[in-house]
C-alpha cells in the first residue's frame, strides 16, 4: 500500500506533467522560466522539503562528479552524432539559461524530491530501485509532455543522472550532466 508521501509525490508528478505539457505547448517562450520554478517550488512549498533534503549539499563533490562523468560519457555521443559545421557557439550559448533552468528544475524534482520521499535499495549491480523508477517516470514524463513516445529515450541518460546523485550525494552532479547532455544534444542538432 502506498504511504501518504507516495500518494503526494504521484499527485505532484501528474500535476507537473499536465502543467509542463500546457506550458510547452501553449507558452513555450515562458516554459524555461515557469517549469524550473514549479518543479522546485512544489517540493519546498507543498511538501516542506528543505533544499538540503532536495540534494543541495556537497557542492564540490557534485561538481567533480558531474564534470568528470560528463567529460567521459558525452564526447562519445558527440563523435557519433551528425552535426553541421561550422559550429555556432553563440547560438548554443544563447540556450544556456533555458537548459540550466530545465536541468535544475527536473533534477530537483526527479532526483532530489523523489529520493527524499522513497526508501532506496540496490537491485542489481549499480542499479537501485529509486534510480530505475525515477528514470522510468522521467522518460514517461518527457513522452507525455512532448506528445512523442520516442522522447522516452531520456530514460537512459536519466539512469546516469540517478547514479551521479547517489554517488555524489549532491544534486549538482546530475544537474551538470543534465545541462551538458542537453547542450550536447542541441549541438548535434545545430
Amino acid at each position: 500500500m502506498l504511504s501518504c508521501n507516495s500518494c503526494g509525490f504521484f499527485r505532484a508528478y501528474f500535476g507537473m506533467v499536465l502543467f509542463a505539457a500546457v506550458a510547452v505547448r501553449f507558452f513555450p517562450e515562458f516554459a524555461g522560466i515557469l517549469l524550473p520554478l514549479v518543479l522546485v517550488a512544489v517540493p519546498v512549498l507543498f511538501f516542506d522539503k528543505t533544499l538540503y533534503e532536495l540534494g543541495y549539499r556537497n557542492y564540490l563533490r557534485g561538481i567533480i562528479w558531474g564534470v568528470v562523468v560528463s567529460a567521459l560519457v558525452l564526447p562519445v555521443y558527440v563523435l557519433g552524432a551528425p552535426h553541421k559545421l561550422p559550429f555556432d557557439a553563440g547560438k548554443l550559448l544563447s540556450y544556456l539559461p533555458f537548459y540550466l533552468g530545465v536541468a535544475v528544475g527536473e533534477e530537483t524534482f526527479f532526483r532530489g524530491f523523489f529520493y527524499s520521499i522513497f526508501d532506496n535499495e540496490k537491485l542489481v549491480g549499480l542499479l537501485t530501485k529509486n534510480n530505475l523508477i525515477s528514470s522510468i517516470l522521467f522518460g514517461v514524463a518527457h513522452a507525455l509532455i512532448y506528445y512523442d513516445p520516442s522522447r522516452f529515450i531520456v530514460f537512459f541518460p536519466s539512469l546516469v543522472m540517478g547514479f551521479l546523485y547517489e554517488r555524489s550525494g549532491s544534486i549538482v552532479a546530475p544537474v551538470l550532466f543534465h545541462l551538458f547532455s542537453d547542450l550536447t544534444y542541441l549541438f548535434a542538432r545545430l
